[in-house]
């Protein structure tokens, strides 16, 4: 009995000492378990808890703090995972040996309170570029949640081959595929990576290189960044086709001020004396971006001829040519280049997913091992575990099987959209529609398609404003891009009756 009155004394002792130590504050930031983690990590610091002591029962910490008990029971659980407590069981949860040295600063991943010193960094100064100055291609944050979603750049989940991409992954995480992408190759790729490019995608386009003329990177948009470093200097004029590509706009004008727009018509670039005046030009022959305009073959012979004479470079970006359905497409510019000035770049990401971000670059072998240097000081190489997975999806057929049914699909859809535009929207001016993705459409005069994009996003139909595309914020304002890679079939003659009711109003 004497032993049970003691053990009671004891028991209160230490709850009086748990009610002083720990107390929720209302006024703290943070989680119920963010705060109790803070509590003891405090207490520890403070010496108040030594190394071997045992902290309160989940259950006599509910009651003290007036939380509930699982609360208590994840914040103990995530402290044993960092380290910080220790539990044994049956015997509860004790404070770990080594939380003094390692801990005393709290728990990982919230600062300590430090007093501001009014010191602090003028950012305004310090930053070497304000990039919030571009204009870039802007997509509603939730688009997929649209009924009506015509954006570029996406692509439909209904048509991604899901089992394929699983059977390549797991392939790729096989002991002996592991053995070949697990190492750091610095500044190489996965030489099955390279080789199904250099046999199996750039064939198509009429583009034979050699292994060490090929350079995997993230996304097209890194090999643009890439060669804009290497190549272009702040006294080189960059042309750029206009209405163009933004981002590619971005990119090269971080590297010069002297971007000059050249002009298109429905063949796409015009080669003429704007042209005989760049160091280098950015051109989207197979299909140009935004307006889809197709290059014909006399037009790239001038621009080639024009390139020799004038010492030009050109940056060929082959955009979603792979998903053409117009017949068989022109051949790459890189395919008429015995000198070695176009410089290739092409994408995966357009047929696969997004967020792949693989692509590739063609260029000279003096060139691709800078490009190599240069992108090894940004990210060594793009992850060898995607680049492997990649490579056996392509080299098992599955990338063929793929294009095969999205050019099918997405030819249905273009004739769908083209037939609702005729019939809801004839006073729209529209090119494109013999492959790709996207419709581009010029609509009357006086069209705001801004105004009509912002109005149209509050019914549920995401279409893209044209003037982003223009070197001219001015240029373009009543033009505008629909893409219908991500619309379902049956939704699309809906969304442009929708879309041509709300067009009368601007």
């Amino acid at each position: 009995m004497g032993l049970e009155r003691g053990g009671g004394g004891k028991v209160r002792a230490a709850r009086a000492r748990w009610d002083r130590l720990f107390r929720l504050d209302p006024a703290a930031s943070g989680s119920l378990q963010s705060q109790i983690r803070r509590m003891i990590a405090s207490a520890i610091a403070e010496r108040h808890l030594m190394p071997g002591d045992p902290v309160p029962s989940s259950r006599e910490l509910s009651e003290i703090l007036g939380v509930a008990r699982n609360t208590v029971v994840l914040a103990y659980q995530q402290m044993v995972d960092e380290g910080l407590l220790v539990s044994h069981e049956r015997s509860g949860c004790f404070v770990s040996p080594d939380a003094e040295a390692g801990w005393a600063a709290g728990p990982p991943g919230e600062a300590p309170a430090v007093a501001a010193t009014g010191r602090a960094p003028d950012w305004r100064r310090r930053l070497t570029q304000d990039l919030s100055a571009q204009r870039n291609i802007t997509k509603p944050q939730h688009w997929q949640k649209h009924p009506y979603p015509f954006v570029c750049g996406q692509f439909d989940p209904a048509l991604f081959p899901l089992a394929d991409w699983r059977e390549c992954s797991r392939m790729a995480l096989g002991v002996t595929e592991v053995r070949d992408w697990a190492p750091d190759l610095v500044d190489g790729d996965d030489p099955l990576l390279i080789e199904q490019l250099r046999t199996r995608i750039l064939p198509r386009r009429g583009v034979f290189a050699a292994p060490d003329e090929i350079m995997v990177t993230i996304g097209a948009q890194q090999a643009l960044f890439i060669l804009a470093e290497l190549l272009l200097t702040r006294r080189g004029t960059m042309g750029i086709e206009d209405p163009g590509y933004p981002d590619a706009r971005n990119i090269f004008a971080r590297r010069t001020p002297n971007l000059l727009p050249l002009p298109l018509d429905r063949d796409g670039l015009i080669v003429g004396d704007r042209v005989a005046n760049c160091d280098l030009v950015y051109v989207t022959p197979g299909h140009q971006s935004p307006t889809t305009a197709t290059m014909p073959p006399e037009r790239r012979r001038a621009l080639m001829q024009l390139s020799s004479e004038e010492d030009i470079l050109l940056i060929e970006d082959d955009y979603e040519i792979e998903t053409s359905f117009g017949g068989r497409p022109e051949p790459a510019l890189k395919s008429q280049d015995p000198d070695g000035r176009v410089l290739y770049v092409g994408s995966l990401s357009k047929t696969l997913a997004p967020g792949l971000r693989l692509g590739y670059m063609v260029a000279p072998a003096p060139v691709i091992r800078q490009a190599r240097l240069l992108r090894r000081l940004m990210v060594r190489h793009p992850a060898l575990n995607n680049q492997r997975a990649v490579a056996l999806f392509l080299s098992h057929g599955h990338h063929d099987a793929l294009l095969h049914r999205m050019v099918h699909v997405l030819k249905l859809r273009a004739q769908i959209l083209a037939e609702a535009l005729d019939r809801h929207m004839p006073a729209h001016e529209r090119q494109g529609g013999q492959g790709g993705s996207s419709l581009w459409l010029r609509g009357p005069k006086g069209l705001d398609a801004r105004r009509l994009a912002a109005a149209a996003l509050e019914e549920g139909i995401v279409i893209e404003p044209g003037d982003v595309f223009f070197m001219d914020e001015a240029a373009g304002r009543n033009c505008f891009r629909l893409g219908f890679a991500s619309i379902p079939q049956e939704r699309i003659e809906p969304g442009i009756a929708k879309l041509a009711r709300l067009a009368e109003r601007f």
